[in-house]
């Protein structure tokens, strides 16, 4: 339960917009590679897998909230959503370390991936560009995070990428707007969430802070339960 507690740490962190500390040039991940099409999605390896499945087997997935029906998503959209769905359950659910890093890890590399591998590869090299600490670097990394939006701007990770930046070049009203777009398209999105209260934590709005870390991840077992269990309903509309 411990390692369990400093992996929650971990996802609530000061660096959490990034997959990993900002000092780390790409994303620890337990994915496979593949070739360029959008339809690469191996987020874990098979040992890995299993133990995600056995888990999400062992549970009851929570009914979606009635809503307004929505458009029909390609097929592609929707395997990725059930691969987040279940991902977003393991962490409501497992109370194992290795379990809960193993979907942390998977949920970063499929929102990384989102956009195919070859825009996945560009999200990474901003990565490598926040990474050097330099702000000459901080603002070619702004750059390529601003095109990568514009030519992608449904895709929740090129915003988080872009609220990154901002947020280290001091720009923390924009990195709030940003992650408050990331996180109307993706209520759960950890790093977002934890990257906004940095933000109110800068400009010293302590009502937003409170009001926002209490969408956090939370580290009570019932809490989180219920936290995985909105987001699920939130995925679950998507589908109609």
């Amino acid at each position: 339960m411990h390692r369990l507690r400093l992996l929650f740490a971990v996802a609530a962190c000061a660096s959490a917009f990034l997959p990993n500390n900002v000092k780390l040039s790409a994303p620890t991940c337990l994915r496979a590679e593949t070739s360029e099409t959008e339809d690469d999605n191996l987020v874990v390896d098979d040992a890995a897998r299993a133990s995600l499945e056995k888990l999400a087997l062992m549970t009851r997935s929570s009914e979606a909230d009635e809503g307004p029906p929505r458009p029909k998503s390609s097929g592609t959209a929707r395997r990725r959503r059930a691969e987040e769905r279940k991902l977003v359950e393991v962490l409501g659910r497992t109370t194992e370390p290795e379990q809960f890093k193993a979907a942390i890890d998977g949920l970063w590399s499929l929102w990384f991936s989102e956009r195919g591998s070859e825009n996945k590869a560009k999200l990474e090299a901003v990565d490598r560009l926040i990474s050097e600490g330099e702000a000459s670097q901080w603002v070619q990394a702004s750059e390529a995070a601003r095109k990568l939006m514009e030519e992608h701007p449904d895709w929740p990770e090129a915003l988080n990428r872009l609220a990154t930046v901002e947020y280290l070049r001091g720009e923390y009203a924009t990195s709030v707007e940003l992650c408050k777009k990331v996180l109307a398209a993706k209520i759960h999105h950890f790093g977002a969430l934890s990257g906004i209260c940095m933000c109110y934590q800068k400009l010293g709005d302590e009502d937003a802070l409170a009001e926002w870390r209490e969408r956090m991840l939370p580290n009570d077992p019932s809490a989180r339960r219920r936290w995985a269990d909105r987001a699920i309903r939130a995925l679950d509309r998507l589908d109609g």
